[in-house]
């Protein structure tokens, strides 16, 4: 449809209004000559709308007068009638065209460069001087530029007092942010790395914060594959490459999980026990007696002892004795492969780090043998698998 249109629109056409009481006729024997109309409407009695190319214009004027039929142009589109108000209008569109290009041109330059940053012992004009001298300044062609990357370690080279720099273009305008370094701090290193892949995966995310990404996403990757390329789009500036390479990596777990097992179970009773400790030392001064429980969990809770901000070395300490019983409990086939589902997420969790995230999580296949399930778990996680290479 939109292509239909766009050739209408090369070729111009016109919409029109017909009146007369012949106009059936006239499309009628319109048609048989080969003349294209659409979009024919009646709308009124005796007056149709429609529209029609420009070239068959000439063609439909010699059947006007033999149906008697009288014609009114409403619109003219299309790039021929364009064309036509152009030669019309010269200097209108002289000066349209000027404008354009002279947009183009004041767009295509640095008409303003601003430094940004707490800058305690560097002057903004060291740092404009030096911003000058790799190329960023007033008048200096947008296109021409290199790649920001490239343009914040120049800068770090020239300045050897800045932690870290930062250069963004906007419009006609470059900022720089700078950080001066601070004595003690170590600056992040500079030196020449790539991000690699750690594990075999598929890649979900790639966030590259300094350096060229390499793969795409639903990209299979293998460990040692060049995830963020320290190497520029130039060809010959390497960085120190950095970024989040976050993908679907599997693992399988093996288990075993017995179908019979004992834990604890609280029996609601509980004693409490009151004591003053002196610098970590506790005196008994309430609930005297023996705990009548055979098995209990103990648990304390100390506070305080303070007038406004000053703080006495004396705390007051509750004990907590709740009992406890063992309880035999029974897994179905069903619970067994739940508990195993926790204890392999439990098991991965030490492995992938607390950032990653569990996807998917199924039983491969389960099998009981000597009162004890046999789980086999296959685990998906998304977690950051790219790693430094120097």
């Amino acid at each position: 449809m939109l292509g239909r249109w766009l050739l209408d629109f090369w070729h111009g056409y016109v919409v029109m209004s017909l009146r007369g009481e012949r106009i059936p006729e006239l499309l009628n024997r319109a048609t048989e000559q080969g003349i294209l109309f659409w979009e024919i409407k009646q709308v009124g009695e005796n007056v149709y709308r429609l529209k029609m190319h420009r070239k068959d214009v000439a063609r439909l004027r010699a059947l006007l007068s033999k149906t008697r039929t009288r014609i009114r142009f409403e619109r003219k589109r299309g790039v021929p009638f364009l064309a036509w108000r152009a030669r019309r209008r010269k200097f209108f569109v002289a000066g349209a065209l000027t404008f354009f290009i002279s947009l183009y041109a004041l767009t295509s330059f640095v008409w303003e460069v601003e430094v940004s940053g707490d800058l305690q012992r560097l002057q903004q004009e060291r740092i404009l001087q030096a911003a000058s001298e790799i190329g960023i300044h007033r008048g200096m062609r947008i296109g021409k530029l290199p790649d920001t990357d490239i343009l914040q370690n120049q800068l770090l080279d020239k300045i050897p007092e800045l932690f870290w720099a930062g250069v963004q273009i906007q419009g006609t305008k470059i900022s720089i942010q700078v950080v001066e370094k601070v004595p003690g701090i170590e600056a992040p290193s500079n030196q020449p790395q790539n991000i690699v892949a750690s594990k075999k995966g598929v890649v979900k995310q790639i966030q590259p914060h300094r350096g060229v990404a390499m793969v795409k996403r639903e990209t299979l990757v293998v460990p040692g594959q060049v995830l963020i390329s320290g190497t520029l789009d130039d060809g010959k500036t390497r960085v120190h490459a950095s970024g989040v390479v976050k993908a679907a990596v599997w693992y399988t777990s093996k288990l075993t999980v017995a179908l019979k097992t004992s834990r604890k179970a609280f029996t609601g009773e509980a004693v409490e026990k009151q004591f003053l400790t002196f610098f970590g030392h506790p005196v008994q001064i309430w609930g005297y007696g023996k705990v009548p429980f055979e098995n209990a969990e103990e648990t304390s809770e100390d506070k305080a002892l303070k007038i406004g901000d000053f703080v006495f070395p004396i705390q007051f300490r509750t004990t907590t004795y709740q009992e406890v019983e063992a309880e035999q409990v029974t897994l179905t086939k069903e619970q067994a492969e739940e508990e195993a589902l926790r204890l392999a997420r439990m098991d991965l969790q030490g492995k992938i780090g607390e950032d990653a995230e569990f996807t998917k999580q199924k039983v491969l296949r389960s099998t009981i043998k000597d009162g004890n399930l046999e789980v086999e778990v296959f685990s998906e996680v998304l977690e950051n698998i790219g790693t430094p290479q120097g």
